[in-house]
């Protein structure tokens, strides 16, 4: 009797250990985003330098990604040798990693434009405040011939003024008299340690039977509306409420305070609006429509907005929601529909507007 006990005991691991490493191989079931971050006593957070992680996601995204030893997800720093400098900022749509490192927009840059560098200095999550204080430490290091910053229309609004959680506590800025800016340091201390998960969900066999029976879970009930409102119902909302009049007044304000220092450094400022999927996608912007019929939302709103404040604070901007729509309407997938960042499609429509557009206004390029 043990014997047999014995004999089934050793069958069963086997088994488990195979389905474990065929499931492992084929259908990976384990993403290192949270693993990739630290806290930073001034941005909140920064991506762990000098270290590679596994990027998965419903899709078929499964890749590694590398940070280079400054922090940043692009090739060694120090090997950037060419006549011009071209520094990126921004959240995940500049970090991309949903896209391998050779598809980024930024890496793809480098190949359109000619002998220049583009350091892609995007962090997952970061708002213009963040971007701002990224612009001040590495500017003076790098002198570049020009920065760009990613504005992302869909939660940079929120992130500027500290509503929307992260991983860790972020910096916030308050406009003082005269303007002047006042930034207030993330509150480290406060931040309550996320708890480890228990050992077994470092098995792809348990992700995977554990992710299954949500599904079946999920397709066995009626789908239920939503009740947390789209983010676009505010931002493209018309009228806008007084609270989302705040906050593009705070992100007008940060634009203007990041134009001035790339103006002191003789750096000029290319700001550069990304549309939501929900923008851009026919069929899920009839959702932000159809969410609460009792209010009117202009799909490009936001965009309009923006670009009438850089054109009145001659500011070089350039929206690449024409550029993305067009492109989705002509049958290319421009998101990811499961992590709503752009494909390695989209990612290319980016890169050919933002080198056009440097090739028409700066002209060594």
């Amino acid at each position: 009797m043990k014997k047999n006990l014995l004999l089934l005991f050793i069958s069963t691991s086997i088994v488990l250990l195979l389905c474990e490493i065929t499931i492992q191989i084929i259908a990976p079931q384990i993403s290192e985003h949270d693993v990739m971050f630290q806290q930073e006593e001034e941005f909140g957070w920064e991506f762990l330098p000098n270290n590679t992680a596994s990027i998965v996601y419903k899709g078929g995204i499964n890749h590694t990604i590398t940070i280079n030893e400054d922090g940043f997800r692009d090739s060694p720093f120090k090997e950037k040798n060419k006549a011009n400098t071209i520094m990126v900022l921004g959240d995940s749509f500049v970090s991309n990693i949903a896209v391998k490192d050779e598809a980024v927009f930024t890496h793809i840059m480098e190949n359109k434009l000619n002998n220049t560098a583009v350091y892609n200095m995007g962090v997952n999550g970061y708002g213009q405040l963040q971007e701002y204080l990224i612009l001040k430490k590495w500017l003076p290091q790098l002198q570049p011939q020009l920065a760009i910053v990613v504005i992302y229309l869909r939660n940079d609004f929120t992130d500027n003024i500290g509503d929307f959680p992260w991983l860790y506590p972020r910096p916030t800025a308050v406009f003082e008299k005269d303007s002047v800016i006042k930034i207030i340091a993330p509150s480290l201390d406060d931040y309550a340690v996320k708890e480890q998960n228990p050992l077994y969900y470092n098995s792809h066999l348990f992700l995977f039977i554990k992710r299954s029976i949500e599904n079946i879970k999920a397709k066995s009930v009626a789908k239920e509306i939503s009740t947390q409102a789209p983010p676009e119902t505010n931002t493209c909302r018309v009228p806008l409420t007084e609270a989302t009049v705040a906050r593009y007044e705070l992100m007008q304000k940060l634009i203007l305070e990041i134009n001035t220092f790339g103006q002191e450094n003789n750096t000029p400022i290319l700001f550069t609006l990304a549309p939501s999927m929900f923008q851009v996608e026919d069929k899920l912007w009839a959702q932000v429509q159809d969410y609460d019929p009792s209010i009117t939302v202009k799909r490009d709103y936001p965009n309009e907005q923006l670009i009438a404040f850089a054109k009145a604070k001659q500011l070089h901007m350039i929206d690449l929601m024409p550029a993305l729509k067009k492109a989705d309407q002509n049958g290319i997938k421009m998101y990811n529909a499961h992590e709503q960042h752009w494909t390695t499609a989209g990612n290319e429509v980016v890169a050919q507007a933002l080198s056009n557009y440097i090739k028409q206004q700066f002209s060594n390029n």
